[in-house]
């Protein structure tokens, strides 16, 4: 058996088709399968996670056999986090800039200064609310990142964020060095300071296998949908390969090509949400900024459609944050909430302050009230290791029973309740 086990796997359906993890044997041809065979008992054909863990063998004339390589009851395994979400994790989806314009990072907007001009300040307004501790913000590629700094620069978000974090290190692109440099810089930063702020890329190595820990990111704010290169010829050929694999040869559970390219988005954003909550008493806010993370209002077994392919732990703990209303009218927005406001932060980026403000005058109580609760259990496991084990397990019953010495002592040695008896009678 192989145990394959990440904390960016989901989709997972989509991952089993990747994988093969059920597929006819290679050694019967495909022709030996009748029509119906094909369309109704054939792995190929049918969803991954709804077969069985033994695959039965259909019954045709050449006898097909077909591989089951995947465990099915119980279900692959999307575990909750080790964190308490309501109390150690503040998650928000933001779909608008401060002046309550739409927010859908584009390749088109890449050409307008303005806009560039409204994100930085939409993410200055955020990073103030976070009293404390490091900022982690990702963005989409090099490019994106490279004019985000010429053009804050030279205007004021730049000296916004260098007043709330007194620094700012920019993810380097060239040598393993220069990225060890700026990685050591942050965290001595942090140390000396408490504050600093990352600047860098989703598929970078600062967003994956780095472990931002406690001060390091109390904020993790993800930028635009980061979507590979589309002209790239790796991911060309990929999409090419499922659409031939779904037509040609009616393997419909992989992914139709768009909706790959697409998945390929929520893992880069799951790895980059990953940096900010590394333990049990952990705690921070990540921050998702494009209208196409927002909730709309799609039902689809409780979850929204624009967080069905994020992680289970973050699929119901994200908050939208709601658009001002203007002149006591409602904004029209398609994400302006449902009537119920259920799973919304209202009161725009204002709102969204008063928030951040009381979750981190909170958040340091729940984590010290962890970290008491660790050193209690190292105190009670490390009594218990140093008394004599007196207790042995039994294979037959599945449990522990005390051993026969252990036993036959008791009974000879009088308790501790008995002994000051029999002093008191001697004494007599």
């Amino acid at each position: 058996s192989l145990i394959l086990a990440s904390g960016s796997l989901a989709p997972l359906p989509s991952l089993c088709a990747e994988l093969d993890l059920h597929g006819q044997d290679p050694s019967v041809p495909s022709s030996s399968q009748s029509p119906s065979t094909k369309n109704s008992s054939s792995p190929a054909n049918r969803h991954p996670l709804s077969s069985s863990i033994d695959s039965p063998t259909v019954n045709t004339p050449k006898q097909t056999k077909l591989v089951g390589r995947l465990q099915t009851k119980p279900k692959p395994l999307e575990a909750n986090h080790v964190i308490d979400l309501k109390k150690q994790l503040l998650a928000v989806s933001i779909g608008h800039f401060a002046d309550g314009e739409p927010l859908t990072v584009t390749y088109n907007q890449y050409k307008h200064d303005y806009f560039f001009s409204k994100l930085g300040d939409s993410i200055a307004s955020v990073v103030e609310c976070i009293p404390r501790g490091g900022v982690l913000i990702f963005l989409p590629s090099y490019t994106f990142l490279n004019k985000c700094v010429s053009i804050w620069k030279a205007e004021t978000v730049w000296s916004r964020l260098l007043n709330k974090k007194g620094k700012i290190i920019v993810e380097p692109t060239k040598s393993q060095e220069e990225f060890e440099i700026a990685r050591n810089d942050f965290q001595d930063t942090i140390k000396a300071t408490g504050s600093c702020i990352l600047l860098a890329v989703f598929r970078g190595k600062m967003s994956e296998g780095i472990s931002f820990n406690d001060d390091n990111a109390r904020g993790v704010i993800c930028v635009g949908m980061p979507y590979p290169n589309a002209r790239d010829r790796g991911v060309l050929a990929k999409k090419a390969y499922n659409e031939e694999q779904r037509k040609l040869r009616k393997n419909t559970c992989l992914l139709p090509g768009m909706e790959w390219y697409s998945q390929q988005a929520y893992r880069a954003i799951a790895q980059a949400l990953g940096r900010c909550i590394r333990h049990q008493a952990d705690y921070g806010t990540v921050i998702l900024m494009d209208s196409r993370h927002c909730d709309d209002g799609s039902p689809n077994e409780g979850i929204c459609r624009a967080h069905k392919n994020l992680p289970k732990w973050m699929r119901h703990n994200i908050r939208t944050l709601s658009v001002p209303r203007k002149n006591g009218v409602g904004n029209n927005n398609r994400f302006i909430g449902r009537p119920t406001r259920e799973g919304f932060i209202e009161g725009g980026y204002a709102g969204l302050g008063k928030v951040m403000k009381e979750f981190f005058a909170e958040c340091p109580k729940v984590s010290q009230a962890v970290r008491d609760k660790w050193k209690l259990d190292l105190e009670n496991a490390n009594k218990r290791s140093s008394q004599t084990d007196d207790h042995v397990f039994n294979k037959a019953t599945g449990g522990w029973t005390v051993a026969a010495s252990a036993a036959s002592t008791s009974a000879s040695t009088p308790s501790k309740t008995e002994q000051p008896k029999t002093v008191v009678q001697a004494g007599c």
